[in-house]
C-alpha cells in the first residue's frame, strides 16, 4: 500500500520523467507509437516511459490498487486469516473479495511476465537495454538536449516515510488481525 500511494503521489509531484503527464498520452499517441516506432530496430529511445510503457504503468497501478483494496477485506475459507478490514463486511463478501484477490494476482503475474518480455524485446530487437535504467533511474542520453527536473531525494524519502507512517497508523487504528 505504501509503495502504491508513493507512486501515485510521485506521479503528480515527482521528477519530470516520473510524472504521469510526461508519459501517459491519449489513444492516438499510443497507436501512432505502436504503428510507426515500436518495432523499428534502432529507433531513437524515449526519455522515461514510451506510450506503451506509460499505459502499462497505469494498468499495473490499477491492478495493484485493486489487489490492495480486495486484500483489506478478504477472508480465508475457514475465516481464520483475513485482511485488516474484513470485520467490516460479512463472511460471504470477504470470500468473494478473497476470490477476486486471487484472480487479480494472476493478472498481475501475467502483466509482469509481459513486462519482462517487453524488456527482452527492447534488448534483443531494438538493441535498447532498459534493465540498467530501470534499476538506477538514470540513463545515458545521446538524443536532443532535454530539460528535466529532478525532485529531491530528501523530499522523496519524506513523502515515503509519511505515507508509511500513515499506512501503519491507519491499519493499527482501524484494522484487526
Amino acid at each position: 500500500m505504501t509503495l502504491l500511494l508513493f507512486r501515485l503521489i510521485w506521479g503528480v509531484a515527482g521528477s519530470s520523467t516520473a510524472l504521469f503527464s510526461h508519459f501517459v498520452g491519449g489513444p492516438g499517441k499510443l497507436f501512432r507509437y505502436v504503428r510507426g516506432h515500436m518495432f523499428k530496430r534502432g529507433a531513437a529511445p524515449a526519455p522515461g516511459h514510451n506510450p506503451v510503457g506509460g499505459w502499462s504503468v497505469l494498468a499495473m497501478i490499477a491492478l495493484l490498487a485493486t489487489q490492495v483494496g480486495l486484500g483489506f477485506f478478504s477472508v480465508d475459507i475457514d475465516g481464520m486469516e483475513s485482511g485488516p478490514f474484513a470485520y467490516l463486511v460479512d463472511f460471504d463478501t470477504g470470500r468473494v473479495a478473497a476470490e477476486w484477490h486471487a484472480f487479480v494476482f494472476n493478472i498481475i503475474l501475467a502483466l509482469t511476465a509481459l513486462h519482462v518480455v517487453a524488456i527482452l524485446f527492447y534488448l534483443i530487437h531494438r538493441r535498447d537495454n532498459l534493465i540498467g535504467p530501470m534499476i538506477s533511474g538514470s540513463r545515458r542520453w545521446t538524443g536532443e538536449q532535454l530539460v528535466l527536473r529532478f525532485a529531491s531525494n530528501r523530499v522523496a524519502l519524506a513523502i515515503f516515510l509519511l505515507i508509511a507512517g500513515g499506512s501503519c497508523l491507519l491499519i493499527a487504528q482501524f484494522g484487526r488481525a
